[in-house]
């Protein structure tokens, strides 16, 4: 990156491609860094190549620009059709400046009214995207000629991410949006991002439609925006239209084009993240750390995913080396990284290190940030738990639990649950069935991790690599003492005194059961009782619990999926 901003920067002021690629990287930079200084030099850019553009955009008259900004609206067909070639991907930058000086401009003010004042600029620039969609099938239908590549993958990209993030909202919160004008369609996002490179679904295709003589600059883009979807994405939260083997072949054509390039490199650790193919992820993880030096925050990710994958394979004191680094070295939350980085030592069980990982636990509450005027969920779960360790002395298994709120279970390996962290719930549960009162909230939460356990056990996701051990394993059993112990939560959850949000994740987790059990009546049920906002048990405050949103987003796309 370091090359690409010595190649732009001496015409980042006059040429309005260098323009933009300069504005581009910035915003990288301080989407990376999330330094206050960074976001403000970023908008800066993005304000320098907006002017740029305004100068060569095709002139129209004062009010019409006005209405245009208040309807959301873009130009239309035939105003498009009319402009010369620079003409259009000055409108094509122009949209695609204010989409990103709205995102930065979220992350920058610090409080809603600011946040509020960027939402009609990303009105702004969906009305804009949509206008030069418009276009590009008007064009497809009638016109002789049709505009570049270039300006054609622009128009692909922006209008394909844009579909695809408004199409992971709730359908409740779509259908209120597209009273105002919005749409949202994840399908229709993928298939635009496709259209960018021309990549065909069919697998034995192998190459996409444009070579690299005939590809548009945004192509690659589009490209990565696929990848993230489906490698990243996809495993957070149940979307639909994952395709694991397109993207690997849309990967390995890239990694042959850029064998050392980094994203690349990072997004093969993911796919092999998604296959629960831990240590291979690690090995990549590592190779797209160690390829550059220019950009700490980039290793910084992959230091991340790094500490999930041994998270993945209980390997606490791995886990803990990359959440350190992390803590040390990154300002992205403090707070999130101590409290990994201690619940990581405090599972090893040695004595010493759990001492220092309660001394460090003791100063995560101080650490809390928030963006945009808001506090981030998982530092406030994270200062949570920190505080009732101060309070009790102990916790029951933290880093199994943030391995369940960061996905580990399942881009874990059958063998790797079977053999390393169901034992480990088991001897727990069955030290507890001895114990005359066991803290409700220890029991509950070592019989949801087994019926998490168990859950991934019987049903794996459809990516997860097979691997010999599941030739002696019985499915059938642990779907049935996966339901037993979710039940056992769901009945019990609402007496734990501080982990209420067990209560609801709980009905998550048994509507994810049901729906591979087939039994989908049961399913939707689980999952409309979440996302209905009923207080649950007994904590009070209208039913607010930790983790609340990451909660009914997951439940929302599991009742999508079905």
């Amino acid at each position: 990156m370091v090359e690409a901003y010595e190649i732009v920067e001496p015409y980042s002021e006059c040429r309005l491609y260098y323009t933009l690629g300069y504005a581009l990287l910035s915003t990288i930079k301080a989407m990376m860094t999330f330094e206050h200084q960074d976001l403000g030099t970023a908008i800066s850019h993005c304000r320098d190549a907006l002017h740029i553009a305004y100068l060569l955009r095709k002139k129209q008259s004062a009010l019409s620009s006005f209405g245009r900004f208040v309807r959301g609206a873009g130009p239309s067909v035939a105003w498009l059709s009319s402009m010369t070639p620079v003409e259009k991907h000055a409108e094509l930058i122009s949209s695609e400046c204010t989409l990103l000086k709205a995102v930065l401009g979220i992350a920058h003010s610090g409080d809603i009214l600011g946040s509020l004042s960027e939402v009609f600029h990303l009105r702004a620039a969906y009305g804009e995207y949509r206008s030069l969609l418009k276009f590009i099938e008007w064009e497809d239908a009638h016109a002789q000629e049709k505009t570049d590549e270039h300006f054609r993958s622009g128009v692909f990209l922006g209008s394909g991410c844009i579909s695809l993030i408004l199409g992971l909202l709730p359908s409740k919160v779509l259908k209120i949006m597209e009273i105002f004008g919005y749409e949202g369609d994840v399908q229709v996002g993928l298939r635009l991002l496709c259209q960018a490179s021309g990549w065909n679904p069919d697998p034995s295709k192998r190459v996409p439609l444009h070579t690299i003589e005939t590809e548009g600059i945004r192509g690659p883009l589009s490209d990565m925006a696929m990848l993230m979807y489906h490698l990243v994405i996809s495993t957070f939260i149940p979307v639909p239209h994952v395709n694991i083997d397109f993207s690997e072949k849309v990967l390995n054509y890239h990694l042959q084009r850029y064998p050392q390039g980094v994203f690349f490199l990072y997004f093969q650790g993911r796919l092999y993240s998604t296959q629960a193919r831990s240590a291979k992820a690690i090995e990549c993880f590592k190779e797209a750390r160690d390829v550059q030096n220019e950009y700490v925050q980039l290793k910084h990710i992959c230091y991340w995913d790094m500490a999930l994958a041994y998270m993945s394979l209980n390997e606490w004191r791995k886990t803990s080396f990359c959440f350190t680094v992390l803590a040390n070295e990154n300002n992205w939350s403090k707070a999130l990284y101590h409290y990994a980085r201690a619940a990581s030592l405090y599972e090893t069980g040695n004595a010493t290190e759990r001492e220092e990982a309660k001394e460090v636990m003791e100063r995560v509450p101080s650490m809390t940030q928030r963006i945009a005027g808001k506090s981030i969920p998982l530092e406030k779960f994270a200062a949570r738990k920190a505080r009732k360790m101060t309070q009790y002395g102990y916790l029951f298994h933290p880093a199994m639990e943030f391995a369940y709120l960061t996905h580990c279970y399942t881009s874990s390996s059958p063998s790797s649950l079977y053999e390393r962290s169901l034992p480990v719930i088991e001897k727990e549960l069955a030290r507890m069935e001895t114990e005359a009162n066991p803290v409700q909230d220890d029991l509950c939460l070592a019989h949801f991790l087994h019926g998490v356990i168990l859950r991934n056990l019987a049903y794996p996701e459809n990516h997860v690599k097979k691997d010999s051990f599941e030739g002696y394993f019985n499915a059938s059993e642990a779907c049935t003492k996966s339901e037993t112990s979710l039940l056992y939560v769901a009945k019990h959850g609402a007496l734990c005194e501080y982990d209420h949000y067990m209560l609801y994740f709980c009905h998550y987790e048994l509507g994810r059961l049901y729906i591979s059990m087939g039994r989908h009546a049961d399913a939707r049920s689980q999952l409309e009782l979440v996302l209905s906002g009923k207080n649950l048990g007994d904590h009070g405050r209208k039913g607010k619990y930790s983790m609340q949103n990451m909660c009914v987003l997951r439940s929302n796309a599991a009742l999508e999926l079905m």
